[in-house]
């Protein structure tokens, strides 16, 4: 009996993380901190899988899906600045920088990857925190981007209303993929 419970404790993290697992919620949220007003927009239409195998992972968010305080922000966002008509996505794939440790059940990895917003594909190394609850896999990261990487221009007269940095937040949960 004793051997039959090792056993299940050591094929069963393996079996866990023999599977792909997909976002079954997710929050992204973005923030502009400016000296005349702060911009926030959220989006829960984000898209995603990981492969705990082969530590990759791919996720993409639908531009017009983010909503703002203000439908004139939301316009602006569309038409003038992420042009969303002519770049309808964003999208992060990559893989984990570091291994996953099977014995524990909240820790952080890096992930390593290509980011694509407005067009513009860049390198980006992210760090997430993931907490394991049975089947279930919570995900969060924090990491800030500049609009100039990405060729969003903003006018001069409203410099002082939106940063050059934005700071994005991502959270969500996997679950198995079946």
């Amino acid at each position: 009996m004793r051997r039959l419970i090792i056993l299940i404790l050591l094929v069963f993290p393996l079996y866990i993380f023999s599977q792909k697992y997909i976002i079954n919620d997710s929050n992204v949220t973005f923030f502009s901190y400016a000296p005349i007003e702060d911009i926030k927009a959220e989006s829960t239409q984000m898209q995603g899988v990981v492969d705990f195998t082969t530590q990759e992972f791919f996720f993409r968010v639908p531009i017009e899906s983010f909503i703002f305080p203000s439908s004139l922000m939301q316009e602006h966002f569309n038409e003038s600045y992420l042009e969303s008509h002519l770049f309808p996505v964003s999208v992060f794939k990559g893989n984990f920088s570091n291994p996953l440790e099977l014995d524990q059940n909240t820790q952080n990895i890096n992930t390593k990857g290509k980011i694509l917003i407005h067009g513009i594909e860049k390198e980006i190394d992210i760090s997430t925190k993931l907490v394991f609850q049975g089947e279930k896999i919570i995900f969060s990261s924090q990491f800030f981007i500049q609009l100039k990487d990405f060729e969003v221009k903003i006018p001069k007269m409203f410099i002082n209303n939106i940063s050059e940095e934005i700071e994005i937040v991502v959270k969500g949960t996997f679950s198995i993929l079946e």
